[in-house]
């Protein structure tokens, strides 16, 4: 009942009313309520992988409400935006970064409560696995904490351990829930067999013996003193659920109740994963816990398993085609049928080298983040809006080149410049994608009022000047005031983003329209900004942002 009720005040919240009215959404409910326990999930891989890929296509291309939207440029816009156009925090996210700047140290430390697994003593393996992509433990550690322990690839030292932990860091940083995992060492002679421990092999358990472990080490790379290098991965605390999927809802979550292909941050993500790198964005790779906090038990909603990131796949280094094709692209293969074969895309001539191993292959050129593709088609990915894509773009580029290169510290490379490449290609693979973004939808941000009854002001700055992706030369500024839909005076051009004077010595609300333009192109659609003053201080509050659809 509470789900559907929401929903109906979200749909009117954002289809009522017209044009230049104030549509100023209710706050969204918090969805960290005291529930019951919810039962266990499960996501079958090819399943997941069939339906996302084939079926749902099918159904997205003959959904005529859908193709109406996108030919009338209005797309359904996100279900849990605030009044700013932003999203509150959540079972679903934390604003960080994007709200107030994280230190460096903020950065490198991430989601960890700790230092990794203790190496004082020895680790009890109390569960395996040998078959898949790469082998791992789970491990008990002399403080009872738990780690799932897995490796880089043989001949790739550092490869997917970095890529790991850099990317934990700058997901978490961005605002998504994430486990802690750590760049650890030790040497195998550490590792005891706990009781009752089984392994599957073709599809079959068996009690293990020390002779897996022994057997399971000698494939993975060691280092010069006989020490391995892993990521430590801790166990989440709370009830593991399984994982979401990036459309619809838990039924038995009542605290579920926004379609979660309409939450903005997980819309949002194509853009961070993009950045990333991230193209192994399935289901699978999420998950659900029950947690308990502040007296109150709810489900929250993980992002894991980031070693498929930056230059790494994994098991092997990145290959040409990722990012640009999905695993089965029907597309491409159509394409390259008509074409014989004899068109070569850029992605497969330009920097296809790998400068380091340890970094596998990772590069800013060519990249194009509308056009960046994952392994699946995601159903959140596909309802992406501008305003969507501009809001995550926001918290890319408000990551500084300085925290940058505290992530990639993280990573614990042992040559630094494989560190300086990591960090240099996800400068310029932000600076690329807030180019984009802010060319694409007017980047006026960071509104804020001050003043008294003789007068105030309205502050506000142009992102693309001020993350220094584009030069405030030439960049011209435009804004209007009206009252009740009426504009007081002409509209106003400027050639720095300064303050705007407010009507002075009469209460109520005023609505501020700003656009900017590059050089002599065309000036963006208008952002509307509410500021109301009180009749009793004189007082101006920000009341709401609007953005163009």
């Amino acid at each position: 009942m509470i789900r559907t009720v929401w929903l109906l005040v979200l749909l009117c919240a954002l289809g009522c009313g017209g044009a230049g009215q104030l549509r100023v959404p209710d706050p969204v409910p918090d969805d960290r309520r005291d529930i019951p326990t919810p039962k266990k999930n499960k996501i079958y891989v090819i399943a997941n992988a069939f339906e996302q890929q084939v079926s749902k296509q099918a159904k997205r291309s003959f959904d005529l409400s859908r193709v109406i939207r996108k030919v009338s440029g209005s797309p359904k816009e996100a279900f849990n935006i605030d009044a700013f156009d932003g999203v509150r925090d959540s079972s679903w996210f934390t604003n960080r970064n994007g709200r107030t700047p994280l230190t460096l140290e903020e950065i490198r430390r991430g989601p960890d409560a700790g230092h990794g697994p203790d190496t004082s003593g020895t680790w009890t393996v109390v569960a395996a696995k040998s078959e898949g992509v790469t082998p791992g433990f789970t491990i008990e550690d002399s403080r009872g904490d738990r780690y799932f322990l897995k490796f880089d690839p043989p001949g790739y030292n550092e490869l997917m351990t970095a890529a790991e932990v850099i990317a934990t860091k700058l997901i978490y940083a961005s605002g998504y829930h994430t486990p802690e995992n750590y760049v650890t060492y030790f040497h195998p002679d550490r590792l005891e067999l706990g009781d009752n421990v089984t392994l599957r092999e073709e599809g079959k358990k068996r009690p293990m013996t020390p002779q897996d472990i022994d057997r399971i080490m000698r494939g993975v790379e060691r280092r010069p003193d006989g020490t391995i290098r892993a990521v430590a991965s801790r166990f989440l605390q709370g009830k593991v659920l399984g994982p979401f999927r990036y459309e619809g809802t838990r039924k038995d979550d009542p605290n579920d109740f926004i379609p979660h292909e309409h939450r903005r941050e997980l819309r949002g993500l194509r853009m961070i994963a993009a950045w990333l790198n991230h193209y192994d964005t399935k289901a699978n790779n999420t998950l659900d816990v029950h947690v308990e906090g502040g007296g109150r038990r709810y489900v929250r909603h993980y992002l894991i398993d980031f070693g498929s990131t930056l230059g790494s796949r994994g098991n092997e280094p990145m290959s040409t085609w990722t990012g640009h094709e999905n695993f089965f692209d029907g597309g491409s293969i159509l394409a390259n049928t008509w074409k014989l074969g004899l068109h070569v895309p850029e992605w497969e001539k330009k920097n296809t080298t790998i400068r380091y191993p340890s970094v596998g292959l990772f590069r800013y050129e060519p990249f194009d983040p509308m056009k960046y593709k994952f392994s699946i088609p995601n159903p959140a990915f596909a309802n992406l809006t501008n305003r969507d894509g501009y809001w995550a773009v926001k918290i890319v580029t408000s990551f500084t080149d300085e925290q940058i290169e505290a992530a990639v510290e993280t990573g614990s490379y042992s040559n630094p410049e494989a560190a300086a490449y990591v960090a240099r290609v996800l400068v310029e693979r932000r600076n690329i994608m807030g180019r984009f973004w802010f060319n694409r939808v007017n980047c006026l941000d960071e509104f804020a009022v001050a003043g008294d009854p003789d007068g105030g002001q309205l502050s506000f700055v142009d992102l693309a000047v001020e993350t220094g992706i584009e030069s405030a030369d030439g960049r011209r500024y435009q804004y209007q005031i009206l009252r009740d839909g009426k504009a007081i005076g002409e509209a106003v051009e400027m050639s720095r983003a300064d303050p705007i004077g407010l009507p002075a010595g009469e209460a109520g609300m005023v609505e501020v329209r700003v656009r900017n333009r590059r050089g002599d192109g065309n000036w963006a659609g208008w952002v509307s900004v509410y500021v109301e003053s009180s009749p009793d201080s004189g007082e101006y509050t920000l009341v709401a942002v609007a953005r163009p659809d």
